[in-house]
């Protein structure tokens, strides 16, 4: 898989302070026609946040995968297991450097979010935050999926709205539940009439979720 995966050869970006200053390290993962610059100006610069690492992947073609996240797993599966590929390769390399686990913090907005529901789901662990802005666990309505692990009080937030065009509730709601029966700390919120982007609410959250971060490890 690996030698053709051509998520792996894209770039990744690094904001804020180095790794060795870094007193909580944050994992961005762009959406669907998006990049690490949006992170970037839509996250990184709204959360206001010292002494922090962001690394920010990008996807060819800024996209992780072809079709939407509702879609036959047929029809995604090679994105999604390249995509899993290259998050994992991330979290590894943090690891390898000395990052606790519970000072990473995972954080994506739409099909980034999804992505790492579904990285999340498939490997669960005990890591500092999950923050899935508009995105959920990838599958056709009906699917049916087992979480083999613990998150051990990991906190989860999944946030969408009611007018979301790509992120319906039901798949919002379907996760969480998913995620709090397998040990997650688990806050949903569910906006009404938000457009597809992230708000200054959801940033608010996602600020809380990181300083919690920090003061633990501290």
């Amino acid at each position: 898989m690996t030698s053709s995966n051509y998520h792996l050869q894209q770039r990744v970006e690094h904001y804020g302070v180095p790794i060795v200053d870094a007193q909580a390290v944050v994992v961005l993962v762009h959406g669907r026609t998006i990049t690490p610059e949006y992170m970037n100006e839509f996250v990184i610069q709204r959360l206001e946040i010292e002494n922090i690492t962001y690394v920010a992947p990008a996807a060819q073609g800024n996209t992780w995968f072809p079709k939407g996240f509702l879609e036959p797993l047929a029809e995604n599966q090679i994105g999604i297991d390249f995509t899993l590929e290259r998050l994992e390769t991330i979290g590894a390399d943090l690891l390898a450097k000395g990052i606790s686990p519970k000072k990473i913090i995972w954080c994506g907005f739409s099909q980034g979010a999804s992505a790492l529901c579904q990285l999340m789901a498939t490997k669960p662990r005990r890591w500092g935050a999950l923050i899935a802005f508009t995105g959920g666990l990838i599958g056709p309505p009906g699917t049916q999926w087992n979480i083999d692990g613990d998150f051990a009080g990991m906190p989860a937030y999944f946030c969408t709205s009611d007018v979301d065009p790509h992120v319906p509730e039901f798949r919002v709601k379907e996760t969480a539940d998913l995620f709090k029966s397998a040990g997650a700390e688990v806050k949903s919120e569910f906006f009404i009439g938000r457009p597809h982007e992230i708000s200054d609410a959801e940033i608010a959250q996602a600020k809380s979720m990181i300083l919690q971060v920090v003061a633990t490890s501290i």
